[in-house]
């Protein structure tokens, strides 16, 4: 069986025979150029040349619409990560605040040992959290702990390479604190830190003496008569003040100096240098 139908092979007869005619009249006049040369090129270029240059064009136009798909893929997902670049740069920013306000207080009369939080529970997010420091770096039960904006806790378990920090914010009343009231610059109030109150998000604080010159805002700071907390670290400010009916003394609620929701860097304070 033929392999052309019947207008096929009378095109290639034509073709050829068009073809043949060309090569022998070719150069004779200007008329049989135009007669059949003419055609013939012409002939070639729909049948042939043209067909090749629209297939080309249309994959060049493919390949170039799948390169701009692809570009506007890798810019959508490059615009979705700018929220994330975002937060990360937060991040960061607050980790070197921690770090540069905890640096500040190694210049101070503080000895301390930097540590990183490195598990906090769910469980007990407010009794307990757990520093990557421990014996080997001197680390010992009753240390008191800061971050970069006050006093946090103290050490209550110690391991060779990590130990256990008992928050001021636990609820096993196991955290009490020998505190002062700065009244003025020349007077204080003693007391100590009863435990946290949850519902008020505060200290409460017991005073030994009445006075009627506490005030909202001022300044909560250890006083170091426990001999744990060394004397001067910030604890927090007064916000309320209560007094107490037919017993010696006042009470008095203290927001915390410190974000217990919100560290991941610690000094564990060592002594005080003389």
């Amino acid at each position: 069986m033929s392999k052309f139908t019947r207008f096929q092979k009378i095109l290639l007869g034509l073709i050829a025979v068009l073809l043949v005619f060309s090569l022998l009249t070719y150069g004779k006049s200007s008329v049989l150029k135009s007669v059949v040369y003419d055609p013939l090129i012409m002939l070639k270029y729909s049948v042939i040349d043209y067909p090749i240059e629209t297939v080309r064009s249309w994959v060049q136009d493919f390949n170039d619409l799948w390169y701009v798909h692809e570009e506007n893929d890798h810019l959508r997902y490059e615009l979705s990560q700018q929220e994330q670049y975002a937060a990360l740069v937060d991040e960061l920013r607050r980790e070197n605040e921690e770090l540069s306000s905890l640096l500040e207080l190694r210049q101070t009369n503080y000895e301390s040992i930097s540590a990183r939080v490195v598990n906090r529970n769910a469980e007990t997010w407010n009794n307990l959290i757990t520093l990557n420091v421990g014996a080997n770096d001197g680390i010992l039960v009753d240390m008191a702990v800061v971050n970069h904006q006050g006093l946090v806790g103290k050490v209550v378990e110690v391991g060779e390479w990590t130990c256990r920090v008992r928050l001021l914010t636990s609820q096993d009343q196991l955290s009490k604190v020998a505190v002062r009231i700065v009244l003025n610059e020349e007077s204080t109030i003693e007391g100590y830190l009863e435990e946290y109150d949850l519902e008020r998000k505060s200290f409460r604080v017991r005073l030994f003496t009445d006075s009627e010159e506490i005030q909202n805002g001022q300044k909560v700071i250890t006083s170091g008569l426990g001999g744990v907390f060394p004397n001067g670290i910030l604890v927090g400010e007064v916000n309320e003040v209560v007094e107490m009916i037919n017993e010696t003394g006042m009470t008095v609620y203290v927001t915390p100096a410190a974000d217990f929701n919100d560290f991941d860097y610690v000094s564990v304070i060592n002594e005080v240098i003389s």
